[in-house]
Formats: structure tokens, sequence, C-alpha cells
């Protein structure tokens, strides 16, 4: 072989060492790996959560009114009060904190507030559900008053807690808000 040769050789094996130590240094580890994944996974979800959030809609606040009024006031409220002062236990049987009971109510009337506000702030093409909440979130404020004033006790016969305005009031709500969605 000649000189010549085996300068081309040894340029050409230079050459091929560069370009495989260029390669494994542009490589990346396991974990650098693992890290661009999980930033990549998280930017995909992100993208995805802003997505599938539907815009806010009248027929949106409404059902979500709507589940307040059940979850919150109703179970978590008006009904084990009711049992309480009847059986001394919450509507499942169950032990109730009272005080306690009467506290958590007091915070969900607070998000109350906020839901009269928006309700009263509707268009006129609303005015009848207005009507019915203005009467629903009276009986709400009359209920939970008469708790505030007088703490019930468990079993007290002479406790007036009437509930049936509110869930009158409350079933003609709903019906409204279905009316309202399912056209």
């Amino acid at each position: 072989m000649s000189k010549r040769s085996k300068n081309l050789v040894l340029i050409g094996l230079a050459v091929v060492m560069l370009l495989v130590f260029s390669g494994c240094a542009s490589k990346k580890t396991d974990e650098e790996k693992l890290a661009d994944a999980i930033q990549e996974a998280l930017k995909d979800s992100t993208k995805n959560d802003n997505a599938s959030k539907k815009p806010d809609t009248l027929e949106s606040h409404l059902k979500e009114i709507s589940h307040f009024l059940t979850s919150d006031i109703w179970n978590d409220g008006f009904v084990n009060i009711s049992w309480f002062i009847g059986s001394g236990t919450n509507s499942t049987g169950d032990k109730m904190d009272i005080d306690f009971t009467i506290e958590r109510l007091g915070k969900a009337m607070e998000k109350k507030a906020e839901y009269d506000t928006y309700i009263q702030g509707l268009d006129a093409s609303n005015d009848g559900l207005k009507q019915v909440w203005t009467k629903l979130s009276n009986e709400i404020d009359v209920l939970y008053n008469k708790l505030k004033e007088k703490t019930p006790v468990a079993e007290d016969s002479s406790y007036e807690f009437d509930t049936g305005l509110f869930e009158q009031y409350r079933d003609a709500f709903k019906k409204d808000i279905e009316a309202l969605t399912s056209n």
C-alpha cells in the first residue's frame, strides 16, 4: 500500500470516528429521554384539557346550580338535618355532627349568593326561571336562618323544620332547566 493510500485510509477512519463520536454525543441518556417524554405528555394533556373544556353557557351554569342544590343544599344539608331532628342520625342512619353540618351549609350559602347574582343577571327571556329561583332562594334562606337562630337537637319533635316548599321550588327549578336545555 502506498503512502498516499495509507493517508486516505487514515483520513477516512478519522472522518468515520468523528461521525461516530458526534453521533454518540448527540444521543440522549435514558433519563433525558424519559424526561422529554414526560414533558411532551404533559403538553399533550394540557392541550387536550383545554380542547375538552366546554365554553361556559347558560345551560352549563344552570346544570351546575341544579347539582349544587341537590348535593350541597339538600343531600349534605337539609335532608340530613331533617333526619337528625326526627331520628338523631343522618339520612343513612349514621351518626351526625349537627354543628359541623350547619357550618358546611354556611359555606354552601356563600356559593348560593354567587348563584343569586348570576340568576338575577339573566336577561328577560329567562324571567320564569328567575321567578322560581327567587322563591327557591328565599326558602333556602328561611330554613338556613332558622338553623342559625336555634340549632336543632336530636329527636326533638317540637323543632319545626319543614322542607316541603324547598322541595317544591327545587323540583320546579329543575323542570324549568330541563325544558330549557332540551330545546
